[in-house]
């Protein structure tokens, strides 16, 4: 797509399924990208170089696994702050890019039309029950996706969590969903008395909104598809994997019911004809469908070498 941007995506060296999925789509797509390497977080916790240069006031049941991982991507926000770009497109290493092919727009007329005060665009995002099939101001449930970010909004972020040169996440902040919730990765802690990690402050600590046009692949072995710690049965994750059924359905049958007009904004009288409610789609169907696809698919099941 002519005037798509340079994309970074993070990656941890043990992932090189990932790696090599990422880097053959964005191949075949003609999509110019950096790979960001994110390291592995030692199991007996973040290193002291990290904790030594970690400010602010947290107490004991809260989550440094999570301020470990910010802080990495605030020193990559600061190294980007070097280049001479002025968006920052970026994303992790589990997004499906096929539906770039069926967009019916330009760079240029997708740059056109979103509105003048955005701070973060969402390009994908996941959410367990509606998934509305337009641009919308970015919703609260809604967790880290693939990020269009202004230069401007990278500094406050920066500015705000690495003061100093120091990292610091003990901030207030008033959705509730991220107060104090449990940390999603099965290591017994809390998000406790911070800001919220990164699938918060990201995407939701400035004007923000979003429009799905890439979707998680719910296929990829990790964490959140995973459960605890040291299990290694691959379990889907149901909403993940309706949602990315959603997003094809969307883009293969639906989207020339819409004018591109109804599509980039909200408000409208017809919004809940552009919507889809996955809560009410049949949970055992969709397990099958999971498991039938990632034996098909071959996907690594392994989350720890």
């Amino acid at each position: 797509m002519d005037g798509f941007p340079h994309i970074y995506y993070t990656n941890v060296d043990r992932k090189v399924d990932r790696k090599q999925y990422m880097e053959s789509q964005f191949d075949s797509l003609g999509l110019s990208y950096t790979r960001v390497e994110m390291l592995s977080c030692p199991k007996d916790g973040p290193p002291k170089n990290f904790l030594d240069n970690l400010t602010g006031t947290y107490p004991d049941n809260c989550s440094q696994w999570i301020n470990w991982y910010g802080s990495l991507l605030f020193d990559f926000f600061e190294d980007w702050l070097t280049t001479n770009q002025d968006y920052l497109l970026f994303m992790e290493d589990d997004y499906d890019l096929s539906l770039i092919t069926k967009w019916h727009f330009t760079w240029e007329e997708f740059m056109n039309r979103v509105p003048y005060d955005w701070d973060c665009i969402q390009l994908g995002f996941e959410s367990p029950d509606i998934i509305p099939f337009y641009l919308h101001p970015t919703r609260p449930q809604y967790s880290l996706g693939p990020c269009l970010l202004r230069r401007d909004y990278v500094e406050k972020l920066v500015s705000l969590h690495k003061p100093s040169g120091k990292y610091k996440f003990d901030y207030r902040i008033a959705n509730h969903i991220y107060i104090d919730r449990d940390s999603g990765i099965h290591d017994g802690w809390d998000y406790v008395a911070t800001s919220g990690g990164p699938d918060y402050y990201i995407n939701q600590s400035g004007k923000s909104y979003s429009i799905p046009l890439i979707p998680m692949n719910p296929y990829l072995a990790g964490i959140s598809h995973q459960g605890p710690f040291g299990e290694l049965d691959w379990k889907p994750k149901l909403s993940f994997v309706k949602c990315h059924e959603a997003y094809h359905e969307w883009w293969s049958n639906d989207r020339d019911n819409f004018t591109l007009d109804e599509f980039f904004t909200y408000g409208k009288d017809n919004d809940v004809l552009m919507e889809k409610d996955i809560s009410r789609w049949d949970d055992k169907y969709f397990y099958d469908l999971a498991m039938n696809n990632a034996e098909r698919l071959s996907f690594s099941t392994t989350v720890f070498s």
